[in-house]
């Protein structure tokens, strides 16, 4: 499903809390800021439904519309003095937290769709050659064995980065969020990663 500039477009207000009372939201948010989880959960119960209903907008898939409003509140319980400090509406700054995290999650998805069928492309190809080439084929795997067991001499945080870049086609900030390391951090493994997969792995 390829993005369109539509799934750009703020909510209707229908979908939009019947309930906001700015003074008594921001007294959850200092709440919240403060580690009250009843703050959160009375928060939570607010809000959830708009968060979800802003996700399911973009993703029209139930499971990531979930998954997205999760990190939604997570990164509310985290960063709750940031929502104080915003003079916006709390609903409308979750709104556009939502709407945001579910764009970068649809491009995810999108990127690894075409990483997977490109991958089978070149895997056919492969197929069509090693069976018209049974040297090849022997090279071929020796290679694979090869690349596989350098891989695994990596560290362990480099081989992750690297098989989540890679294999998972996920960007280096959706790598430092899921891992949550700093993104420097997650550029440096990877290119420390590839650097000593390309002494390992001679042509």
């Amino acid at each position: 499903m390829k993005l369109k500039d539509t799934d750009l477009l703020e909510l209707p207000v229908s979908l939009m809390p019947a309930v906001d009372d700015q003074a008594e939201v921001r007294v959850l948010l200092r709440g919240i800021a403060n580690g009250d989880r009843i703050c959160y959960a009375e928060f939570h119960r607010r809000f959830s439904g708009m968060v979800y209903a802003t996700a399911i907008q973009v993703l029209h898939n139930h499971e990531d519309a979930q998954d997205t409003a999760q990190e939604v509140f997570t990164s509310l319980w985290k960063k709750a003095k940031m929502f104080i400090d915003d003079r916006g509406k709390p609903s409308t700054w979750l709104a556009a937290m939502a709407r945001n995290r579910s764009i970068d999650k649809l491009r995810s998805r999108q990127r690894r769709s075409r990483l997977n069928d490109s991958f089978e492309d070149e895997s056919r190809t492969e197929e069509q050659l090693v069976r018209t080439d049974p040297a090849m084929e022997a090279s071929v795997n020796e290679m694979g064995q090869h690349v596989r067991s350098a891989v695994m001499e990596l560290s362990p945080e480099q081989r992750e980065a690297i098989q989540l870049a890679f294999f998972e086609g996920l960007t280096q900030l959706e790598i430092a969020q899921k891992t949550g390391e700093p993104l420097g951090t997650i550029k440096a493994r990877i290119r420390r990663g590839l650097g000593r997969l390309r002494t390992m792995v001679k042509p």
